[in-house]
């Protein structure tokens, strides 16, 4: 039985774009294509309505000869050195079929995990099965390696020599890991039910069972490795006031608000206006700008600083392999110099903190592999606690739970230690619905990643969590931010804090209040 199908769609408007975006597609004559392995020059496609296996040309671009597969509904298949491992997942095994021969020479029966996508490391058979991938002994079908995979039903895999490539098809991801179970990078699926997957070059070949087409999807080098979701149109307006119940007249404040900016995950469009209009602007050494209001404040009045801004944000994601990256030395003299400093809030020279970071980092020079060790150290051994104080580094590691705040001055303390620029980014956040109000806000780190720059990471989930949780805070925000706020710490303007500052004087006797809140309205297009 032969069929030809010389069908190739080119989709020129995503040809040159970010890493994960479609290069080609393919529409496949099959009914529900599932499994996707290599051989040679041929991409090969297990059809689970038929029971067939479908051979694509990738010189050709098109589809050649078809063979019967040993089992009536095949799932994934992984070619090896001398056959096909096809997943038999309603008989609960997997079968071992030499394609010359059309002969099963071997049965992995009684299964005990449950399969469906197949991989071959040239040791181990791969599978997955719900959330976790697994290694199996290719002689009788037992468990060797079981790890998490990145979503309740992990379909496809494949293992390209270096990594392991994933599919998820609920969640609509593909992700990258190492041999040793840790995720390191997301992409967005090219379709909603991602099936096989293979790597050749620096393409990912995804099958879509939904809507029965190969996607290639580009994974090169690029130097702008990031991706962005749909855009949100809000406004927000954001109030920072001083109060003072009394009884002294003799009080004067200081407002220092934050004056966000454009970056890859927001737009300014509208605004900010200010009130009252009579502010100033100032810059502090980390080159964040505030809008800035000083005066009296008599008995049972205040001195508030507001700003109505518009602004469009989106999720921002940057996928990076591990070897794109330059080492810590090319790291630009001027970012090492005012980005390893020591801090009130970090306390670096405490053997404590100096100890820990070498216990976790090691002898790492990768800034990926630096900031990712640590990143994972927080998420796996420290739980979220809002205690209501911001304590310094060695105090909340030793603690083992902090907040945000104190997450990131753990963080920061660990990378610069390591050597590795750090920073923390800040802001206000959606609660919720779009029409919301926000007076906790929220904090996180970003790290200089050559030659990439700096890359947000956020530390702050803590445990329990999962691979998948560390890796979709590694280098990822939420289109629910908008960031107001850079600093490397110990600001004259704004301390340690973000969003906004304050500091009064009096004389005689007065009690004054902070307030701030920030309000969330949707805007329409």
């Amino acid at each position: 039985m032969k069929r030809m199908i010389p069908f190739l769609i080119l989709m020129p408007s995503l040809l040159f774009g970010n890493v994960g975006e479609v290069k080609t597609s393919v529409p496949l004559p099959m009914a529900q294509p599932f499994g996707l392995a290599v051989a040679g020059d041929n991409l090969l496609i297990s059809d689970r309505d038929t029971g067939t296996l479908f051979a694509y040309s990738l010189k050709d671009k098109k589809f050649g000869q078809t063979i019967l597969l040993p089992c009536d509904h095949p799932l994934g298949i992984a070619r090896d050195e001398k056959g096909l491992w096809v997943c038999d997942k309603a008989n609960k095994r997997i079968l071992h079929f030499l394609l010359d021969l059309k002969r099963v020479d071997q049965v992995l029966g009684d299964v005990e995990t449950d399969p469906s996508g197949l991989a071959w490391d040239g040791k181990n058979v791969w599978a997955t099965s719900g959330n976790k991938f697994l290694a199996l002994d290719p002689a009788d079908g037992t468990e060797v390696r079981t790890y998490e995979g990145p979503g309740p039903d992990t379909t496809g895999i494949f293992f390209d020599g270096k990594y392991f490539w994933l599919t998820e098809r609920q969640r609509d991801h593909i992700v990258c890991a190492t041999p040793d179970g840790d995720i390191i990078g997301v992409l967005p699926s090219p379709g909603p039910y991602p099936a096989g997957i293979v790597k050749l070059g620096d393409t990912l070949w995804v099958v879509d069972f939904e809507q029965k087409t190969l996607y290639a999807v580009d994974v090169a080098f690029n130097s702008r490795p990031l991706y962005t979701g749909s855009p949100h149109l809000r406004q927000v307006r954001f109030t920072h006031a001083l109060y003072n119940r009394g009884p002294s007249a003799e009080v004067d404040g200081k407002l220092y608000v934050c004056i966000a900016e454009d970056d890859p995950h927001q737009k300014i469009i509208k605004g900010p206006i200010y009130a009252p209009s009579s502010y100033s602007t100032l810059k502090d050494l980390w080159g964040q700008k505030f809008a800035f209001l000083e005066g009296k404040i008599l008995p049972l009045q205040e001195l508030a600083l507001t700003y109505t801004v518009e602004v469009e944000t989106k999720d921002l994601n940057y996928f990076i392999l591990p070897e794109w990256v330059q080492g810590l030395d090319s790291i630009p003299p001027e970012i090492q110099k005012k980005y390893v400093v020591d801090g009130s809030k970090l306390e670096m020279d405490d053997p404590y903190i100096l100890e820990l970071s070498k216990k976790i980092v090691g002898d790492e020079k990768n800034p990926f592999w630096v900031a990712f060790k640590i990143h994972k150290y927080l998420h796996t051994t420290m739980e979220y606690v809002r205690t209501g104080g911001w304590n310094a580094a060695p105090t909340v590691l030793k603690r083992g739970n902090g907040s945000c705040s104190e997450f990131t001055f753990a963080f920061l303390a660990l990378a610069r230690a390591a050597g590795l620029p750090a920073r923390y980014e800040a802001g206000i956040v959606v609660r919720g619905d779009d029409g919301s109000i926000d007076d906790v806000y929220h904090r996180w780190v970003q790290v200089y990643v050559p030659p990439f720059g700096w890359i947000p990471v956020d530390p702050s989930r803590g445990k329990p969590t999962t691979s998948m949780d560390v890796a979709s805070s590694f280098g990822s925000l939420s289109h629910r931010f908008f960031i107001t706020t850079h600093s490397g710490g110990d600001s004259p303007y704004l301390g340690w804090t973000y969003n906004y500052y304050s500091t009064y004087e009096f004389s005689g006797r007065a009690i004054v209040e902070s307030r701030s809140e920030a309000k969330w309205d949707p805007v329409q297009k």
